[in-house]
């Protein structure tokens, strides 16, 4: 039986921010198959991060900075809270990793409200 929206977002931060990044990416494209609007935007970018991540470590950075671009294309019209994930904090991190300015690991935040249901 297929996850369910939260439980793969959840799972997916926990992993990208355990730094395996891979395994995040393959999480939240199980919800992403599913999910259209908003939901489906969210889970593209963290999707293009992940893989952003994947290739700057493996010292791509021509294919870091495209996959880094496509995630914020995705990211910036969503509100700076989306399912509770900081967007809005987000976006210039991705900024900052694209332009190789950054070599801090990258860790997603998300408010812990939104996993009592609120939104």
């Amino acid at each position: 039986m297929p996850r369910g929206f939260d439980t793969c977002l959840e799972e997916g931060v926990a992993l990208f921010n355990a730094g395996s990044f891979f395994e995040a990416h393959e999480v939240w494209e199980e919800a992403w198959r599913r999910e259209s609007g908003p939901r489906r935007l969210l889970l593209q970018g963290l999707i293009l991060v992940a893989a952003g991540w994947l290739k700057r470590d493996a010292g791509n950075i021509r294919g870091a900075w495209t996959l880094f671009s496509r995630a914020l294309e995705r990211l910036e019209s969503l509100p700076p809270s989306c399912e509770g994930v900081d967007v809005g904090g987000l976006r210039p991190c991705v900024v900052r990793w694209r332009e190789g300015g950054d070599d801090t690991r990258p860790l997603l935040a998300r408010q812990v409200a939104h996993q009592r249901g609120e939104r």
